[in-house]
């Protein structure tokens, strides 16, 4: 395996990219090698979240920025490998207490302002915590000014 290929799997396995959130599960990829990358370009203009693997697959990565559930990344993709309705909870996402600010004594509400679903409750000024409104879009992520939002796909 090329040093490469074998980085961008750990880099995966770590939680830092994800696939994008019309992709079924089992979603055959093999189109997106051909295709310039439409959902990419789509993407671009709205949040700049969808980036696109070696490969050509497309996949988020959640360090930039969150995604919206726009749908133009589908609506673009021409071999349909991008269909139907979005992933819900796109990302399992959790506050790291070792990490956090707020767990740690420093007010910090990063995550909650980033948040547009209002998933994040605060519990006694200084625990942030998820709630059952996350739908995994990221915002809060990138908005986390120690990295103490963590996330797996």
């Amino acid at each position: 395996m090329q040093r490469r290929a074998f980085l961008s799997q750990f880099l995966r396995g770590a939680g830092l990219s994800l696939a994008a959130p019309y992709a079924a599960a089992q979603a055959d990829y093999s189109a997106c090698a051909e295709c310039p990358g439409y959902c990419i370009d789509a993407c671009e203009e709205e949040t700049g979240v969808l980036k696109r693997s070696d490969d050509g697959r497309p996949y988020l990565d959640l360090k930039i920025t969150g995604c919206t559930f726009c749908s133009k990344c589908r609506d673009a993709c021409p071999e349909k490998v991008l269909f139907g309705e979005p992933r819900m909870p796109l990302a399992t996402v959790w506050i790291s207490a070792a990490t956090c600010l707020a767990h740690n004594g420093t007010v910090c509400v990063s995550c909650i302002q980033a948040c547009p679903e209002q998933a994040i409750d605060m519990e006694n000024l200084f625990n942030p915590r998820i709630n059952d409104n996350c739908t995994g879009c990221g915002f809060c992520i990138s908005a986390c000014p120690v990295g103490a939002v963590k996330w797996s796909g």
